[in-house]
C-alpha cells in the first residue's frame, strides 16, 4: 500500500481540516472552555465532543508562541536528530521490503508551517504533531498536552482478520462499559461481524487512511495498521489494547462514527455511535473557569519543570533521565510509541469462566489454554506448552525491557534468568520468544538477554551520533564535568574500534563523514554503551543450551527500541527464524520497528547542556517549549553489522519477517494458537 508523497505537512492538515470538519455547531456567547470546566469533574467525568472541539478552536492562533515552538524545535532537530538527513531520501530501496513511508524534510517543513497563516492555535499545533507522525519513527514525536485534555472512545473495537482467504475488518469487542448509545439492544451480538463501511468509505481503506496519518510506529504501513487495531498481549496479565483507532487523543473529525455492519444472520445494520469523551491524565480538574485560564494551567509552561502537577504525568525534563550510559543505568527515555500504546488502556473483559452478566452473554474462556504457566517477572511470563506434540517446547513473553530497578544487581536480571533455566529443567528445547507489543525499556537489559542467551556473541550494536560545531564545543565541556553523565561526555561511551571507554573528545570530534541521500554529513566515531553484569556467565551446569535453529520470535510488528536490539540481533547474527502476524494480508510485514539507538527530549537536551554550563552561539541553541508539550527525537543510531554504512532505521533489507501469519478469530484472542504453530513449524519433518 502506497503513502500519499508529503506535499507539505502545511498543505496535508488544511487539507485534512476542510474535508473532515463537522457541521457548525449553532453560534454560543458562552466561553466553550467555561462550560468544559463545568463539565470536567470527579462526580461525572463526562464531556461533550462539541465544547471540547469549540474550547480547543477558541484559543487564537500566537505568533509569538508559534515562533518559540518552531525556534525550538529547528535548533533541537539540526542539531541533535540523527535521523534528519537520512529522513529527507527514505528507507533504501529493497525488492520483498514491507516499508512504505514518505520522505521528509523535517526543516522545510517547519518553515512551511511557518509561513501558513492558521485559524487557530489547535489546527497550528496540530501540524507540528502530524510532522512529527509523518517520519513514522516511534521515537519521533511532538505531544501537546494543551490538547491532550480528552480522551475519545468508542465502545466498538476492531481487528482485521483474514477468514477463508479474505481480509476485513470485524468487531473485536464490544465494550458497553464506555457506552451503550447507538448500540443494537443486545451489544454482543456484533461480536465478530463484519464492518463495511465506516462513515460511507471502505472499512479497511478508512483505517488505513488514519491510522497512515498519526500512528508513526512503523515504516511499514501493516504494523501501522496493527497499530490502529485491537490486540491481545501480555503486560502483568493477559488483556487487550482497544487500538489507535478506537481510543484516541487527537479530535474526530465528527462528533460520531456511522458504521454498516454485517452479521453472519440477519439484515445490514446502519449503527451511528457517538465518541464517549472523558478527561484524560492531562485534564486539570477545577483550576481553569474559561479560555484565558485554560490556557494558563493546561498549557503555558511557566517553569523549566513541570513536575508537581496535579493530575498530569508529564515527562521530566532532568538530563540524568535522558541517558546515563556508562553507570549502573545505560538508560533512555521511554520511547513515544509506547507511552502512546499504554494510555489507551485496556479493553476491560470478565476473568476467564465469568460472565460480565450483561445481556446473557457466555462465559469469557481463558486468554491461554494450551500453555502451562511457569513462571512470571515484571517484565516476562515464562510458558511451557502442553500439547503431546509439542511438550519440548516453550515461551517467553517479554512484554518491555523496562526493568523498574536499574541496578545491575536488580532481582529482574536474575528473575528472568532463573525463568529461563525453569523451562529449560522441564524438558523445553525449543524456545518462543513472543514480544508483541513491546514498546522498548532499558537497553542495558537488552543487551543482558542477548548475552544471556548467546554468551559467545557480543550483546551490542554499534552506533554514532550525529555531529557538527554546537556537539564539538559541547563534548568539550562535558568531559570536563563528567560526573554528571551528560549524553555528550564521550567518556560514557567505548568506541567500537578499541572496546575501550573514550578517555577524550575523540568520538566527537573526529569526524566520520558518510553520505546520507545526496548529502555528506559527519557522525561521530563508532560506540556501544558499557555494560558488566556481575552475575554472568551463569555458573556451570546452570547454563541455558537453546540453539537458534530451534528458537523463533514472533511480534506483531510493535516491537521497538530495546525490543528491536534483542529482535534484530537473534535474527540478523544469530539466524533465529521470525515470524511476524496481523498487518496486510499478502504482503510482507516487519517484525521489529524504530531501532534507533537512544531517544532524548527537547527538555532534557537543553538541561543536558544547561548542566555542562555551555552556551550556543547566536541564535542556535535549543530552547525549551514555550508550551506544555513534548517533542522526542533519536539522538544515537545503530547499523546491523559494524561495517554497515546504511543505520539500521532505514535499511530496509532487514525488516520482514521470515514468515507473515494472518490473523484470525481465534489467535487474535489466544496467542498460544499462534505458539502451537510456530512449534509445529520448528520441529523437523520426518523424511
Amino acid at each position: 500500500m502506497k503513502v500519499t508523497p508529503l506535499l507539505t505537512i502545511a498543505a496535508a492538515i488544511c487539507m485534512a481540516t476542510s474535508s473532515d470538519a463537522a457541521p457548525k455547531p449553532k453560534p454560543t456567547n458562552k466561553d466553550p472552555c467555561a462550560e468544559l470546566a463545568k463539565q470536567g469533574t470527579y462526580s461525572n467525568p463526562q464531556l461533550s465532543y462539541d465544547v471540547v472541539k469549540r474550547c480547543f478552536n477558541n484559543h487564537k492562533y500566537k505568533p509569538d508562541v508559534a515562533a518559540r515552538v518552531l525556534s525550538s524545535l529547528e535548533n533541537t532537530y539540526n542539531n541533535f536528530f540523527v535521523f534528519i538527513d537520512q529522513a529527507k531520501v527514505g528507507p533504501t530501496k529493497v525488492a520483498g521490503s514491507p516499508l512504505d513511508t514518505a520522505p521528509v524534510d523535517a526543516l522545510k517543513e517547519l518553515d512551511a508551517i511557518r509561513k501558513k497563516k492558521w485559524a487557530n492555535d489547535y489546527e497550528f499545533q496540530l501540524a507540528v504533531t502530524r510532522l512529527a507522525a509523518s517520519f513514522n519513527d516511534g521515537h519521533v514525536s511532538y505531544r501537546n498536552f494543551c490538547y491532550m485534555t480528552a480522551k475519545f472512545m468508542q465502545p466498538l473495537s476492531l481487528y482485521a482478520p483474514v477468514v477463508n482467504g479474505k481480509q476485513d475488518v470485524r468487531v473485536f469487542y464490544v465494550d458497553t462499559t464506555i457506552g451503550k448509545k447507538g448500540l443494537p439492544s443486545n451489544p454482543s451480538s456484533l461480536t465478530d461481524c463484519v464492518v463495511q463501511t465506516i462513515d460511507g468509505q471502505p472499512a479497511l481503506k478508512t483505517i488505513q487512511d488514519f491510522t497512515d496519518r498519526v500512528s508513526a510506529i512503523s515504516k511499514d504501513p501493516g504494523v501501522r495498521l496493527n497499530d490502529a487495531l485491537a490486540s491481545t498481549s501480555w503486560y502483568d496479565e493477559w488483556s487487550s489494547s482497544p487500538g489507535g483507532f478506537a481510543n484516541r487523543y487527537e479530535l474526530p473529525p465528527n462528533e460520531s462514527v456511522k458504521y454498516t455492519i454485517q452479521c453472519a444472520k440477519g439484515p445490514l445494520q446502519t449503527l451511528t455511535v457517538p465518541w464517549v469523551v472523558r478527561p484524560s491524565d492531562y485534564y486539570e480538574y477545577s483550576t481553569f473557569t474559561d479560555t484565558k485560564s485554560y490556557w494558563e494551567v493546561q498549557c503555558q509552561n511557566s517553569a523549566a519543570d513541570y513536575n508537581g502537577r496535579s493530575n498530569s504525568r508529564l515527562p521530566s525534563t532532568t538530563a540524568a533521565k535522558t541517558l546515563a550510559a556508562g553507570s549502573k543505568k545505560g538508560a533512555s527515555e521511554t520511547a513515544p510509541a509506547l507511552t502512546t500504546f499504554r494510555e489507551r488502556g485496556k479493553i476491560t473483559q470478565p476473568k476467564p469462566g465469568q460472565s460480565n452478566g450483561r445481556n446473557g452473554e457466555p462465559k469469557t474462556p481463558a486468554v491461554i489454554t494450551q500453555a502451562k504457566l511457569v513462571a512470571t517477572t515484571r517484565t516476562s511470563a515464562f510458558y511451557r506448552l502442553t500439547g503431546s506434540k509439542v511438550k519440548d517446547a516453550c515461551v517467553a513473553v517479554i512484554a518491555t525491557e523496562d526493568t523498574e530497578e536499574h541496578e545491575y544487581d536488580s532481582d529482574e536480571y536474575l528473575n528472568f534468568a532463573k525463568g529461563l533455566q525453569k523451562l529449560q529443567s522441564q524438558g523445553c528445547t525449543k524456545l518462543i520468544l513472543d514480544m508483541t507489543n513491546n514498546g522498548g525499556g532499558l537497553i542495558d537489559f537488552a543487551y543482558y538477554i542477548n548475552r544471556l542467551l548467546f554468551p559467545k556473541a557480543d550483546p551490542y550494536f554499534v552506533q554514532d551520533i550525529k555531529t557538527n560545531k554546537m556537539i564539538h564545543d559541547a563534548s568539550r565541556r562535558a568531559i570536563k564535568v563528567h560526573t554528571t553523565h551528560s549524553m555528550l561526555d564521550a567518556t560514557q561511551y567505548v568506541s567500537a574500534a578499541t572496546n575501550q571507554r573514550f578517555k577524550d573528545t575523540s568520538m566527537f570530534t573526529k569526524d566520520v563523514r558518510q553520505k546520507r541521500g545526496s548529502a555528506t554529513v559527519t557522525f561521530s566515531q563508532r560506540s556501544y554503551f558499557p555494560f558488566n553484569w556481575p552475575f554472568l556467565p551463569l555458573k556451570k551446569g546452570q547454563e541455558l543450551t537453546f540453539k537458534p535453529q530451534n528458537m523463533a520470535i514472533i511480534t506483531n510488528g510493535f516491537c521497538g527500541s530495546a525490543c528491536s536490539m534483542i529482535a534484530t540481533r537473534f535474527a540478523i547474527t544469530q539466524n533465529v527464524k521470525t515470524y511476524a502476524i496481523g498487518g496486510i494480508a499478502k504482503r510482507p510485514l516487519s517484525y521489529f520497528s524504530f531501532p534507533g539507538g537512544f531517544v532524548t527530549e527537547v527538555g532534557s537536551v537543553v538541561a543536558d547542556l544547561s548542566m555542562i554550563r555551555y552556551k550556543a552561539p547566536g541564535k542556535t541553541a535549543p530552547t525549551q517549549l514555550p508550551i506544555m508539550a513534548s517533542a522526542n527525537l533519536p539522538m544515537g543510531e545503530l547499523y546491523a553489522h559494524a561495517n554497515s554504512t546504511v543505520p539500521l532505521e532505514y535499511d530496509s533489507q532487514f525488516y520482514a519477517a521470515a514468515v507473515h501469519l494472518d490473523q484470525d478469530p481465534v489467535s487474535a484472542r489466544h496467542p498460544d494458537n499462534v505458539w502451537v504453530k510456530i512449534a509445529n513449524d520448528l520441529t523437523p519433518k520426518k523424511k
